[in-house]
């Protein structure tokens, strides 16, 4: 039989969810938060509200629901079908967050198709490229996909916090603590055209990679 943990109980994971949920409740009071968008970005989400395709590394998924203070519009979020996800999925739909279940390894093409229904329908996404299980800072092509097939815009985030602690995780989650400032950035958008060839591909992820870390370095100096 198969061995089970605590968390493969729905109960205790709603619970374990519901416990972090809490955790991120005490950061939003007690941390001073600051937003900075790009220009090009603040005009196509806050004047034009168009839907685009929010992008950040995996460490950073702890500041998903924070979306919904910098969007100011609805935003589906791609989360794991994994039960450790699942967990901060309870938190993220606590915060009103629409969530969309599925990875490149689980569910994938349907949670594809989901997404690309969501932004016709005028909802933002937002994915961790290089979740669920890594290679940490590494973009897979499907980000990169979805952007081709949807024409929207991916718009790079980057996060950062005075005061923080690393996860002993494949992607070193990081956990913000209470009583810090907090920074979140919005990059310019990138809009990646069809690619004619597996190389472009790899150049379209590169480029999406360089905006993503360039996101994160802003975010630190603005500390």
């Amino acid at each position: 039989m198969k061995k089970r943990t605590l968390l493969n109980h729905d109960a205790l994971a709603w619970l374990a969810g519901a416990l972090l949920n809490a955790y991120g409740q005490l950061i939003l009071l007690t941390s001073r938060i600051a937003v900075q968008r790009d220009p090009a970005t603040a005009r196509l989400v806050l004047e034009q509200r168009v839907p685009v395709i929010y992008a950040l590394w995996h460490c950073h998924v702890f500041f998903m629901p924070m979306l919904r203070l910098s969007s100011r519009q609805p935003v589906a979020v791609l989360l794991s079908a994994h039960r450790d996800a699942q967990i901060v999925g309870v938190a993220a739909r606590m915060r009103g967050v629409e969530l969309v279940a599925g990875s490149s390894t689980r569910g994938g093409v349907r949670a594809y198709l989901q997404l690309i229904q969501r932004l016709r329908g005028g909802s933002s996404v937002c994915i961790t490229p290089d979740g669920p299980r890594g290679p940490a800072r590494r973009v897979k092509p499907g980000v990169v996909h979805l952007a081709q097939q949807s024409g929207c815009a991916v718009v790079p985030m980057g996060l950062a916090a005075t005061r923080q602690r690393r996860l002993r995780s494949w992607d070193r989650t990081l956990l913000p603590l209470p009583f810090g400032r907090v920074v979140l950035t919005l990059g310019p958008p990138l809009w990646l055209p069809p690619a004619p060839d597996a190389c472009t591909l790899g150049l379209q992820a590169e480029q999406l990679e360089a905006a993503l870390d360039a996101a994160s370095e802003r975010a630190i100096r603005a500390l």
